[in-house]
């Protein structure tokens, strides 16, 4: 009797933590947008669920760190960019990656030009790869990593430049003379054009029907574009730093750095639809692109009103009506530049620029999970694939290499053993509980090298704390707890060591 609830409890993780489902995200529908899995309006929504615990399945040591990607090919091949580069220009960083899923190498393609592929990165349905360099020109790879054209722009294409891609195929580029280029799908110039103070790292985005084109200023205001480049509206406001959001009815959603600062929603004629009060006391200068749920729930990177300068994540309904806010009150947490994940559960995901930590927190606005990157730093998004797993791509600066660790997979394992984690250091250890499955006590043991604030936490299927058993500084040694489930439900759980460094989580049944 046991072995058959032994057995059923293992199935049913299994299947709700790794099996995916397709979903129909409105943002695209009735379009007919040549692209692989990428979002034309910027929405960062995903069509699958991630990992709702931060178990590391593996890591890989790119030695230059990664700053553009990792993106996730209709194949499941993960591409990205290095980041490193040699002060005197003279570095070997200036490679572009494919992975497979399971971390295994596929190829590198070598630009020759010692500057490093720090843009975004979009796949088309061809499965021909584009991103944008420092070296000023824009690539365009075939499926086995071989060049298929590059187009050499004006000036850098800067590092937080995002491509996309129209309905006929052309592909929409900004560099560092601020000029936006539309380029043909053979590698032949459409056109670029240039507004007031130009486009300088910003990124084009759609409309939903593909007519228009809308793109920040370099310094103020929103700028709408028809196809041939000409102006169709512009709205004035402050400073935006990458991109608006769009939605399936092409209402537009906008952050500018101004005084007093609101978050707007815009209708596609550019006129307000609503706008919502961040503060009076200053202005914010938002790096990151907001969010958009299935329900039409907006989520943002904003400053608290009330404890300002921290930083929030704010949720707002389609209506602009606040929601909620998560307040990221840890003491390192700096800054978050990517755009915002959002999965088909709601669950909001996001990394710290310059604060060490990535976040999982769920529609409702409580965090789910939160990951120390060992002081690495995350500026591009990272993406969830079909089986559910988030790839993140880090670094340290673009003048540290010989970095370790630095593409990283989280996964929910289900009846899957973990092999890697991120932060494994020896003399660090975190022991099976015994017995395993229990009811209702089992005993963990763990040893830590040297003396360190030690937490450990029992979490649910669902990523939720059931239990904290230690949240204390400890000295070196070994260690065991009793953990005493009575009061909780039978199933499966997670219990995660951290100190230090060192992070490691393990699986565990509770039997009654």
């Amino acid at each position: 009797m046991v072995t058959k609830i032994l057995l059923s409890i293992l199935l049913t993780a299994s299947v709700y933590t790794q099996q995916q489902t397709e979903i129909p995200w409105p943002t695209l529908a009735n379009t007919d947008w040549p692209m692989i899995k990428h979002d034309p309006q910027f929405t960062g929504r995903s069509p699958f669920k991630g990992p709702q615990t931060p178990t590391i399945i593996w890591t890989r040591d790119l030695e230059d760190g990664i700053f553009s990607g990792p993106v996730i090919g209709e194949e499941g091949n993960l591409y990205f960019g290095t980041y490193f580069q040699d002060p005197q220009f003279q570095g070997l960083s200036d490679y572009f990656y494919c992975y497979d899923s399971d971390g295994n190498f596929i190829w590198d393609y070598k630009l020759g030009r010692s500057r490093p592929p720090q843009t975004g990165i979009v796949i088309d349905s061809s499965n021909t790869i584009y991103f944008g360099s420092l070296d000023r020109y824009l690539y365009a790879l075939n499926p086995n990593g071989t060049l298929k054209w590059e187009f050499e722009t004006s000036a850098p294409i800067f590092e937080v430049t995002i491509p996309n891609i129209d309905l006929q195929g052309n592909i929409y580029i900004t560099n560092d003379n601020g000029e936006l280029y539309s380029i043909k799908p053979d590698g032949t110039l459409n056109w670029n054009v240039i507004y007031e103070s130009g486009f300088f790292g910003k990124s084009p985005v759609f409309s939903p029907d593909g007519n228009t084109t809308y793109i920040a200023g370099g310094d103020s205001n929103l700028f709408a574009l028809n196809l041939d480049g000409s102006l169709k509206w512009k709205f004035s406001c402050g400073l935006i730093n990458k991109a608006p959001l769009v939605d399936s009815d092409g209402n537009l959603y906008i952050l500018p750095n101004e005084l007093p600062q609101f978050f707007y929603s815009l209708l596609p004629s550019g006129n307000i639809r609503w706008k919502y009060g961040i503060q009076n006391l200053g202005s914010f200068n938002s790096y990151s692109i907001p969010t958009i749920d299935k329900n039409g729930n907006l989520h943002v990177i904003a400053v608290d009103t009330i404890n300002a300068p921290d930083r929030i994540l704010l949720s707002l309904d389609s209506q602009g009506n606040f929601r909620w806010k998560y307040i990221f009150d840890d003491n390192e947490v700096d800054d978050f530049w990517q755009p915002l994940i959002c999965d088909s559960e709601g669950t909001i995901y996001v990394g710290s620029t310059f604060g060490y930590y990535y976040y999982a927190i769920s529609s409702e606005g409580e965090l789910k999970w939160k990951l120390y990157l060992n002081e690495y730093q995350v500026d591009n998004t990272g993406a969830i694939s079909k089986d559910g797993t988030l790839y993140l791509g880090v670094h340290k600066s673009s003048l540290f290499t010989g970095l370790t660790k630095t593409l990283i997979a989280i996964k929910d394992t289900g009846t899957v053993s973990v092999n890697e984690n991120f932060s494994e250091i020896d003399g660090y250890s975190l022991s099976q509980n015994y017995p395993n499955p229990f009811n209702p006590i089992t005993t963990i043991s763990y040893k830590i090298k040297e003396r360190g604030f030690v937490q450990l936490i029992v979490y649910n299927i669902l990523g939720k704390a059931a239990a904290t058993l230690v949240n204390e500084k400890k000295a070196e040694g070994n260690y065991s707890v009793k953990f005493d489930g009575s009061n909780l439900p039978s199933g499966v759980y997670v219990y995660s060591l951290r100190v230090n460094d060192f992070i490691e989580n393990k699986k565990m049944i509770l039997l009654r």
